[in-house]
């Protein structure tokens, strides 16, 4: 068994460095950097990545369906063969199956490979093109892993019935910062924002943060939108992302007539100032593993409204903590946001309820179990 507290040498592998590193791992960096492990990254992507000791940059692209992967397997590979690291820890498509393929010859000598799923592609209710080429590679390099981490209910069963894995775990998700929210709104922050946003200050604003791609499904939310101003009320989503889809969501809000009363923001740091200027969090996506944009808007006490999908329930109890939504059901979806802004009492019990319950989503117990699974290697 490893002692956590042993000087380890470590390898944090996954596809993107501003969209995955960043965004998620520098907080686990840290904290191994701080008992004393040397801590490597190797992702796609230049941008610098703190605490770490060397970064390595990867040559794949954001789709697993490139050549480009190829490339990237023989560089990390080298990387993994001269560095001796005792953990390869994995992440996202592309990293995972890179990092499990580059490894091979490296577990045979001692090193430990531990892959994290973000949320399975193949899932209930997911197409069957999804099963048919996900499902099979995932079942086969899910042998050339010693942990598997699962971050939703329904991952983990799969995973423990088909899959032939040495150990598996559950973990509710990669951690929050959750000490950067704060649940009282600041009407100066509110001003500020829907001003310079030019969306008027007694409108009612829906929010959802995620990366533009068909996944997210935001056009569900622009036709909601519709729905929402036919009957005369001041309604304004605003989708802070990086556009991964040409602009494709911006025409689509011109051809259904909302766009006048949608803002697309591109990337955004300022994400706790944003949730303040926000009544209600709505999501979207067809496919998650556990979100994060979800459990940073319960931070900050904003209700949520979102389509049912195995992430989204493993955050939200319908009707407790927010509302949940079948898949398509753009009456619904509409009806439950109305229902939060015109029922004041409903709205705080909500919001007051989502906040109470995101600790356990929180980076100090998410790490604190990360490593727990290294130490038990």
């Amino acid at each position: 068994m490893m002692n956590i507290h042993d000087k380890k040498k470590i390898l944090f592998v996954a596809n993107l460095a501003k969209e995955h590193i960043l965004k998620f791992h520098v907080p686990t960096i840290k904290r191994l950097v701080d008992l004393g492990w040397t801590v490597h990254v190797a992702c796609a992507g230049t941008e610098a990545i703190p605490y770490c000791h060397k970064q390595f940059v990867l040559s794949y692209k954001r789709s697993p369906f490139n050549f480009a992967l190829f490339k990237g397997i023989k560089e990390l590979k080298k990387i993994v063969n001269e560095e001796n690291y005792d953990i390869v820890y994995c992440h996202t498509p592309v990293g995972g199956m890179a990092a499990r393929f580059a490894s091979r010859q490296a577990r045979k000598r001692g090193t430990k490979v531990v892959y994290m799923a973000h949320g399975y592609y193949f899932f209930k209710g997911a197409s069957f093109l999804s099963w048919v080429l996900c499902y099979p590679m995932e079942k086969m390099m899910a042998k050339m892993a010693d942990v598997s981490i699962l971050i939703n209910k329904e991952d983990y069963e799969l995973t423990l019935k088909k899959f032939k894995v040495s150990q598996a775990y559950l973990i509710n998700g990669i951690g929050v910062d959750l000490n950067r929210f704060q649940m009282n709104k600041d009407e100066e922050i509110i001003k500020k924002y829907r001003t310079d946003l030019n969306i008027p200050q007694d409108a009612k604003v829906l929010i959802y943060l995620a990366e533009l791609v068909p996944n997210k499904n935001q056009k569900f939310l622009m036709r909601v939108l519709k729905q929402l101003l036919r009957k005369g009320e001041k309604y304004y989503l605003v989708l802070p992302g990086i556009d991964h889809s040409r602009g494709a969501f911006q025409k689509y809000a011109k051809k259904i007539g909302v766009a006048d009363h949608v803002r697309f923001l591109g990337w955004r740091d300022d994400v706790v100032n944003l949730y303040q200027m926000a009544d209600i969090c709505v999501a979207s996506s067809k496919r998650e593993g556990l979100p994060i944009n979800l459990i940073e808007a319960m931070s900050c006490g904003v209700p949520i409204v979102a389509v049912y999908n195995r992430g989204h329930s493993s955050i939200i109890g319908n009707g407790s903590n927010g509302f949940l939504v079948r898949r398509g059901d753009e009456d619904a979806f509409a009806e439950k946001v109305e229902t939060l802004c015109n029922n004041e009492d409903l709205y705080n019990a909500i919001s007051k309820k989502a906040h109470d319950e995101c600790y356990k989503f929180g980076n100090e117990i998410i790490i604190d179990n990360i490593l727990k699974v290294f130490s038990d290697l």
